[in-house]
């Protein structure tokens, strides 16, 4: 399980809820209907840690590396800065399905497609390993687990989640995974909650937490600003 240290996300509002922030090496599951406020959270989530000096690693499956950069800038999280002194690492798995030929460049490595889990596997653990000797802690935001499940049998993803979240828990790194409503068996979101500390659920224009020590267990309303999201205490 997470440390009972917590850290703060650097989100003001959304630390007012954690009480503080969120536990130290803690995975945690952002789990709504699409389109509902998950990527900017995600966005924002590891934008703030990098801007306090904690490395930061995306997983994009939805996304080329290129389209993620337009987004995070137009909402004024800027990484130009990040990618030039390497706090922020990322794993392409979409863009290679569009154009083969691209080799990794900078603090971009690519992966064939979200099937190859072992490949996915691999590059994270060597960012890692990179990481830890340079920081005592990281955060990792991975989108999405749908994309996964929508291309390898459930138990795969399933195996291949739980070394994740174990690897990152060991690590002390604190990690974020999107997850869609309305696209999953039942079964299937459980098995994906088994494996995390706790778990955000956004439902319209509220969200709650639920799992996580100290944090408030009611639900909050919130909204997408220009600064991020902002969660009404």
């Amino acid at each position: 399980m997470a440390s009972d240290l917590l850290l703060p996300t650097g989100i003001r509002s959304f630390d007012g809820i954690l009480g503080g922030g969120l536990p130290l090496a803690s995975n945690v599951l952002l789990y709504g209907e699409p389109l509902c406020g998950k990527k900017p959270l995600l966005m924002q989530f590891v934008y703030e840690g990098l801007k306090m000096n904690v490395p930061g690693i995306f997983v994009l499956t939805d996304y080329g590396f290129q389209e993620w950069k337009q987004m995070m800038e137009s909402s004024g999280w800027k990484i130009g800065e990040f990618e030039q002194n390497g706090l922020l690492q990322v794993i392409d798995c979409y863009s290679k399905l569009y154009d083969p030929s691209l080799e990794d460049e900078g603090i971009v490595v690519y992966v064939n497609g979200t099937e190859d889990l072992s490949a996915i596997s691999m590059q994270l653990s060597s960012l890692q390993e990179q990481i830890v000797q340079i920081a005592e802690n990281h955060r990792l935001g991975f989108h999405s687990i749908s994309s996964l499940l929508e291309t390898n049998p459930p138990d795969s993803v399933f195996r291949f989640l739980q070394f994740i979240t174990g690897k990152f828990r060991r690590a002390g790194a604190t990690a974020m995974y999107v997850l869609e409503r309305g696209m999953h068996d039942e079964r299937h979101v459980k098995m994906a909650e088994h494996l995390m500390d706790g778990v955000i659920e956004f439902q319209e224009d509220k969200l709650r937490v639920r799992g996580l020590m100290g944090a408030s267990p009611s639900w909050h309303r919130y909204e997408i600003t220009s600064q991020g999201l902002v969660v009404r205490l």
